[in-house]
This record gives structure tokens, C-alpha cells and sequence, in this order.
């Protein structure tokens, strides 16, 4: 007996499966929170073929155009599949991406640059502000159901892109340079109050050092850099809380559109 037939499917049934399998594997690669290295790999696999055992009845009345028999028939499809995964799941990553950006270069401006802890995610070394940033995205992305967010874009995908119909032109080359080109503006702007603030410490200390010559100005920037930045970052974090969470709802809004072209 046949796997086809093990899962009452039709002869083309198993060909769906496996490109759906494919389009849910490749989001669940790189997407925030189960893209994570942490993440056991069978807990990946077994999530994308739980969604490929539920969507694929619902995609038995269209199966792509291309003959599913032949392996230069399915390679296209598996492809184009994978493109378009791996597309969803690089775009709600992006937002975690620049908030652990931004963390870093506070950190590094807080004088935290030494004080780093190895992040299995990305396999460098990050500043404890960076994780602490990227800590409360994860948080704020779970408390406004991202990961929902991202079972309905792949379920709004197949009706925009039925499988195997999927290429990367410019239009999608379009969506990814303009989630890219946001990436700086809202990095800057998580890190606009800390760095505003530590520059005006930096003036403020330059101006001592001109009066008081013999006082070790260098010496004595460390603790204050660090007090006013961790002050700043508590009384900011109301305003840092809600910034993040704008920008992840205008992130999945900016796939959910494309995605409803």
C-alpha cells in the first residue's frame, strides 16, 4: 500500500502534500521564535506536517498545472515553494533582526561592549542590552498572537499563490528592499532615547574635562554612562513596549497585503 492510499488521497494528493510540507517548512526555517536553533528539529518537522495533514484536503480541487509525475515536473514547484517560504519567514524575521540590531549598539555605547553572552540563534556574541531587546520583542510578538499571525499568512498564501505558481519578480523583489529599507528607520528609533541621552552625558563630561583638567573623566564615564542609560531604557520602556508593538502589527499587516494581492 502506498502512502497516497495510507492517507486516502488521490494520486496527486502525496505531490500536494509534499509541496505544502515544503512551503510550511521553509516559513517555520528562518520565522521568528520556531526558526530559533533551540528549536528541536523534529518539533519543526512535526509542526510543518501537522499543517500539511490539514491544509492538503483543501487543496485537492487545485493541484498545480505542472505534471507532478515526472521529477523535472515537481523540481520547479518544490522551488518555487521554497522561495516563497522562505520569503514569509525572512520578513517577520526582519523585525527581530533590528531590534537585536538596535540593542547592540546601545549596549555597545552603554559600555556593555565586554559584557557579552553567546546567543545560539545567531552564533555571535551579543550585548546583554541585545538580548534584553530581543527578550522583550519575543515577549511583545507573543502578546499580540504572532505566532497566529503566521499560521493565517500561510493559509492566505495558498489562495494568492496556489502551489507552484509562485516567482520571485518584482514585485516581491519590491516587498522585501521596503522591509529592508525600514530596517535603519526603526532601528534608530528604539535606540533614539538611550543614545540622545549619552550623548548629551558625553557633551556634559567633555565640557568637565575642559574645566577640570585633572579630573580622570574617562574613569568616572563609565558608571554614569551606564546609570543614565539603564535609567533611560526604564523610563523609555513604556514608549519602547508600544513602538515594538506597532511595528510588528505593521510587519504582519505589509505580508498579510502582499500576500492578499
Amino acid at each position: 500500500m502506498n502512502l497516497s492510499a495510507l492517507l486516502q488521497l488521490p494520486p496527486h494528493g502525496l505531490s500536494i502534500f509534499l509541496l505544502v510540507l515544503v512551503r510550511s517548512s521553509a516559513i517555520f526555517l528562518i520565522a521568528p521564535i520556531l526558526g530559533n536553533t533551540n528549536v528541536p528539529a523534529r518539533v519543526k518537522i512535526g509542526l510543518s506536517a501537522l499543517l500539511a495533514l490539514i491544509l492538503t484536503p483543501l487543496l485537492l480541487n487545485s493541484p498545480p498545472q505542472a505534471d507532478l509525475d515526472t521529477v523535472w515536473g515537481i523540481l520547479p514547484c518544490v522551488l518555487s515553494e521554497l522561495l516563497l517560504g522562505v520569503l514569509i519567514g525572512f520578513l517577520a524575521q526582519l523585525f527581530f533582526v533590528t531590534v537585536q540590531f538596535a540593542g547592540q549598539i546601545v549596549g555597545l555605547q552603554m559600555g556593555f561592549g565586554m559584557a557579552s553572552v553567546f546567543d545560539p540563534q545567531s552564533g555571535g556574541q551579543l550585548s546583554v542590552v541585545a538580548q534584553f531587546y530581543l527578550l522583550l520583542g519575543v515577549l511583545v510578538f507573543l502578546l499580540l498572537d504572532g505566532h497566529h499571525w503566521l499560521l493565517v499568512a500561510l493559509q492566505k498564501s495558498f489562495q494568492s499563490f496556489p502551489l507552484g505558481s509562485f516567482r520571485f519578480d518584482a514585485e516581491a523583489l519590491g516587498v522585501l528592499l521596503n522591509a529592508s529599507n525600514e530596517l535603519f528607520w526603526v532601528a534608530l528609533m528604539i535606540m533614539a532615547p538611550v543614545l540622545g541621552v549619552l550623548m548629551l552625558s558625553e557633551l556634559a563630561m567633555a565640557i568637565v574635562a575642559r574645566i577640570l583638567p585633572q579630573m580622570n573623566v574617562f574613569v568616572a564615564s563609565f558608571p554614569i554612562k551606564i546609570g543614565l542609560g539603564v535609567l533611560t531604557m526604564a523610563l523609555s520602556f513604556p514608549l519602547m513596549v508600544g513602538f515594538m508593538a506597532g511595528e510588528t502589527e505593521r510587519t504582519f499587516a505589509s505580508i498579510l497585503n502582499y500576500l492578499s494581492r
